[in-house]
Order: C-alpha cells, then structure tokens, then sequence
C-alpha cells in the first residue's frame, strides 16, 4: 500500500473507532442527537411514514457501520476532522432529506392535516367544506315526492309498481324481470303503461 493510500484510509474511521465513539457518547451528547432526531422527524409529518426519531439515529449510526467496511456505502465518518456527534448530525439531516423526496407528494392525506386555524382561532377543514357528489337535501326531498307521486299513480297496478321500484334500485330490463321473476311479456306491458302515463 502507498504512502497516499495509507493516508486516505486513515482519513476515516475504522470499525474500531465507531465503537469507541459510540460508548463514549455521554449522556449529553445522546440527549442533543436524541432531540436533533426528533426535531428532524417531526419536520416531516407525515413524509416520516411511521418513522421517529429512534428510527433516524440507528439508520445514521448503522450508515456509519456500513461506510467503515465499504467506501462505496453507507457513511463514512473523517473522525480526524469532525466529532462523532457532528457526524451523526449531518447523516440524520441527509437521511431525513431523502426520506422526505422518496415520499410522492400527491399521496394520500390525512383529513388532520389538511386544517387550518383562522385568526379567530377557528378550525376549518377544506374536506367539510368541499363540495359533495351526493345531491343537496332539496333535491333529495324533491325527488322523494315525486317517486310518491308516481307510486300513487300506479297504486292499483303492481306490475307497474314493480317496474317502478327496480328502476328506482338502477336495475336494467334483465335485472328487473329476473330479480322480480316478472315474465317479460307482464314487464314490457307495465313499461309501456308507466310511459304513457308519465307523459
């Protein structure tokens, strides 16, 4: 091994140094990577996807393991340069990083954190306030009354009455005359007295 070679190894930590580092780490030192962790985490939300802050540590710490046996992974730690603690710093706020571009920003959101405080101190949620498919109370009161109606019509005419209740569960002809065993002659005749009545 060249002199250059020798000295771009010794550049990084070694296993060894890793190890030592990590059980000198007093409890300061564990409590300020703890916090950092947590910071980073909660920065973000839901992009952590059920990741914390234990999570992030012991992904910089092994990264770390990992760049020790193999330059080409993991992270490797220039413990001659930088502390242990500032090394793990700098691996959880790249780590958190990439977590954070992996995650697909159109994913599903929770309905939490959607909303919003106003300067009164309200809560509004876009997802109450949207507009909905299903029709407005109205029109649903509407429509109830005149299906009434048309049942009132065809009071006395239970074929007809039938029709009228498959067509209401949006049953094509097939399903109608199938699912109410209506024979298909009874079925055309009674569609035939309901359109010329509703005309």
């Amino acid at each position: 091994m060249t002199d250059r070679n020798r000295d771009a190894k010794n550049e990084y930590a070694t296993r060894g140094d890793i190890e030592q580092a990590v059980e000198s780490l007093s409890s300061s030192d564990e409590l300020r990577l703890e916090k950092f962790a947590s910071y980073k985490t909660r920065g973000l939300g839901r992009k952590a996807v059920y990741r914390d802050h234990e999570d992030l540590l012991s992904e910089a710490i092994k990264s770390t393991w990992i760049g020790a046996e193999d330059p080409n992974a993991g992270r490797r730690w220039r413990n001659k340069d930088v502390s242990f603690v500032q090394h793990l710093l700098g691996a959880m706020r790249s780590i958190a990083s990439h977590w954070k571009e992996t995650v697909d920003d159109c994913e599903a959101k929770l309905d939490s954190d959607l909303t919003v405080e106003t300067e009164d101190g309200e809560m509004l949620s876009p997802v109450e306030n949207a507009p909905s498919d299903e029709p407005d109370q109205e029109r649903v009161l509407i429509a109830k009354e005149q299906l009434a109606a048309i049942f009132r019509l065809f009071q006395g005419d239970d074929d007809a009455a039938l029709v009228i209740e498959g067509i209401r569960e949006g049953w094509t002809g097939t399903e109608i005359i199938e699912r109410l065993a209506l024979p298909k002659n009874r079925y055309e005749a009674a569609l035939r007295r309901i359109r010329y009545r509703l005309k």
